[in-house]
């Protein structure tokens, strides 16, 4: 496994833990829902700004 799918398995991990649907989350980080499922199955690599918009929204809850 190399760091972008690291990256995108840690995510759905929290997301699964936390009960949010891959939509709920990508809406709530004001991140497009389909660029969210291929950083999820680790085929995008996220920018360092999408990455702050998922963590903001970890950090809000």
């Amino acid at each position: 496994m190399n760091s972008i799918e690291s990256i995108g398995e840690n995510i759905r991990i929290l997301r699964l833990k936390n009960s949010f649907s891959q939509e709920q989350l990508a809406l709530s980080a004001r991140v497009n829902t389909s660029y969210f499922g291929q950083i999820e199955r680790g085929e995008k690599n996220p920018t360092i700004k999408i990455l702050e918009q998922i963590s903001i929204f970890w950090r809000s809850l």
